[in-house]
């Protein structure tokens, strides 16, 4: 009876786990249908400085063709990562900070409507503070951000006001 429990157990987490690495793979190339695309750190983003020292960083920039924002409090309305605080807001960006297991991030909506179309990109800065779980806790974390990131940033960028 207990080996027949374990083995059900077993086959549900393998099959959750193929299911939510399918799931990350449609959703980012939907972002990637939609022109998100990698990019470098914004050297006008507030945390271009920091994603030099930083453990990992990222960029994501999305062209807004059809809709875009006004301004950054639109951004701020529309974004679902938003950490724990705010530490920085511009005209053209809006910075937050959290924690997670073991590291310190900072993520930045940046609106850049100087460019033809308008884009907004989203940059990621990681700092591991507890080399033993950040590390681990962020080698897991790593690939699902990959593809999440860009996935929410295209979620951000539809949602933009007409």
């Amino acid at each position: 009876m207990l080996g027949t429990l374990f083995k059900v157990l077993i086959v549900t987490l393998i099959v959750v786990a193929i299911t939510g690495f399918i799931g990350l793979v449609i959703m980012a190339g939907v972002a990637g249908t939609h022109g998100v695309k990698r990019v470098a750190i914004p050297e006008n983003s507030y945390l271009a400085a920091a994603a030099q020292s930083a453990d990992y960083a990222d960029a994501y920039r999305i062209p807004m063709e059809f809709v875009f924002y006004r301004d950054i409090h639109g951004v701020i309305q529309n974004a679902t990562i938003k950490g724990d605080n705010e530490v920085h807001r511009s005209e053209t960006e809006v910075v937050y900070e959290g924690k997670a297991p073991g590291l310190r991030y900072q993520v930045s909506y940046v609106l850049d409507r100087s460019v033809d179309p308008p884009t907004l990109a989203m940059v990621t800065v990681v700092k591991i503070t507890d080399p033993g779980k950040g590390r681990y806790y962020w080698k897991a974390f790593r690939p699902i951000h990959r593809s999440l990131a860009p996935y929410m940033l295209d979620r951000l960028a539809s949602n933009a006001p007409n």
